[in-house]
């Protein structure tokens, strides 16, 4: 059916084997046994809402991030492995400790709350505009015991004052209105629209953010942003206007496209 229609196929092998628990190899071998009533009602329904273009993980309610599960739901984006690259990048660069961090934009919490699973003994912040998504953080922090992470909703700056935090960190909406034509429908039409664009050509927020760390930041502290594989060159101007102490790293994702940044104050 899903081939039929031009779909992924392999969302719903992916499916079949969240269900059942089964990996690749297991599925293959259990394949002629009879498969029991509820898991198969289950996937049916769920091949209904893959034809549909909803994503294999709203579908389950979970998606996976460094390894991890983590709730998702319509009010969230669903976890991406650009963004697990990036919080890769925080955990080694600082080793030790980071005593202080700011999630913007937390969405389902999975940079915070992965964060704070690293550095257990620091306290990290973790924003957002959305008050559904700050409950999806809240259920995804419990689950992991995270007490470290502290949950607020503001957009961006608004509620929050100057302590200052030793990392700010942000995968904030950064597609501009028109990509939709090349976008995949599934994130058209079920991922939420507030999480995913941004005004300027999918920059506001960067402009923004780029405008304001500085106040937010310690002497030493880093401001770690991801963003989209062709908005590197525009970043550079913003940041080298907004921000012209600060040494500004772009580094590329396994794909070979630059993904996010990573900037920290020359030192004197």
């Amino acid at each position: 059916m899903l081939k039929q229609q031009n779909k992924y196929p392999e969302d719903a092998e992916y499916l079949m084997e969240e269900l059942t628990g089964f990996n690749y190899t297991q599925l293959q071998l259990h394949r002629n046994e009879p498969v029991p009533g509820k898991t198969m009602r289950q996937f049916r329904d769920g091949v209904v809402r893959l034809g549909m273009d909803e994503p294999v993980q709203y579908i389950l309610g979970y998606g996976y991030f460094m390894n991890k599960s983590f709730t998702v739901s319509p009010d969230t984006l669903i976890p991406r492995q650009e963004t697990e690259e990036m919080v890769q990048k925080i955990i080694d660069d600082h080793g030790d400790r980071v005593k202080n961090v700011w999630d913007i934009g937390t969405g389902s919490g999975v940079i915070a709350i992965s964060l704070a699973l690293s550095f257990p003994e620091d306290d990290i912040l973790a924003t957002d505009i959305s008050e559904g998504a700050l409950k999806v953080a809240q259920l995804n922090a419990d689950n992991y015991q995270a007490n470290n992470v502290f949950l607020k909703q503001s957009d961006l700056f608004q509620n929050v004052e100057p302590e200052p935090f030793d990392i700010i960190v942000s995968n904030p909406p950064y597609i501009s209105q028109e990509e939709k034509p090349v976008m995949d429908q599934s994130v058209i039409k079920y991922e939420p629209d507030l999480a995913l664009y941004g005004e300027e050509n999918g920059l506001e927020f960067y402009q923004d953010i780029s405008q304001n760390a500085d106040k937010y930041l310690t002497d030493d502290g880093i401001l770690y942003m991801e963003f989209g594989y062709h908005q590197k060159s525009a970043l550079e101007e913003i940041f080298a206007k907004n921000m012209p102490e600060y040494t500004v790293e772009f580094h590329k994702d396994m794909s070979g496209n630059y993904r996010f940044l990573k900037a920290e104050k020359e030192r004197v």
